[in-house]
């Protein structure tokens, strides 16, 4: 099983991919996770994927697609894979092997003032990577491992509302390359964490009955 997951800022990608890599034993790979680890690191290639983040915009596709290629080249033991955020543009798209990819999940909040306020107020874990909020977490503590949580340095409005714009003219043609393969599952993500999840995994489920795996 080969999954992508797509989505604006705050759609719940971070929350989604963790728990649907546990559930169906897939090797679960963050491109987020790998552009902040090479930024926290001051590689050559992180301090070059700084400029474009710190701004709101895409890492260029070529830098991208060489460390999630490193990722990919190894998912023994696992039942597949569940790649976080690419491909997010056609640049990447082209890029990558899309006849591997069996199915790309898009989460999708019509209303923006939604995402903006979820992303706003979001917490995530520097050391087991959750994500969760100042809401539900007031006292900024993980609830799983217990470090402190941090926000993310571009989670400020300016920069959301940017890439909220970015991903609506450079993504959604992903998305749509998608569902003209017979490869795109829409999920509403407005809901609770719980009914987001339900949703997802009821549609996977449905999704593979129907194309059952080789």
């Amino acid at each position: 099983m080969k999954l992508v997951v797509l989505g604006p800022p705050g759609s719940g990608k971070g929350q989604n991919t963790g728990r649907i890599a546990n559930k169906y034993h897939l090797k679960h790979i963050v491109v987020g996770d790998i552009v902040k680890a090479e930024i926290r690191n001051k590689t050559e290639v992180g301090k070059i994927m700084y400029e474009y983040t710190s701004v709101g915009r895409f890492v260029p596709s070529d830098i991208v697609m060489q460390v999630l290629n490193s990722q990919l080249a190894d998912i023994s033991g696992y039942a597949g894979y569940i790649i976080d955020t690419a491909p997010i543009n056609m640049d990447q798209y082209e890029k990558m092997n899309t006849d591997d990819i069996d199915v790309a999940i898009s989460l999708e909040v019509e209303d923006k003032n939604i995402l903006r306020t979820r992303t706003l107020n979001r917490l995530i874990c520097p050391n087991c990577r959750s994500v969760t909020s100042v809401f539900e977490s007031p006292d900024n503590i993980c609830k799983v491992c217990g470090a402190t949580l941090e926000h993310r340095y571009d989670d400020n409005l300016e920069t959301i509302n940017f890439r909220i714009a970015q991903y609506e003219r450079e993504t959604v043609p992903v998305l749509n390359a998608f569902e003209a393969l017979g490869k795109l599952i829409r999920i509403d993500s407005s809901g609770t964490k719980e009914q987001v999840f339900d949703q997802i995994c009821k549609k996977i489920d449905d999704f593979f009955a129907k194309k059952p795996l080789k």
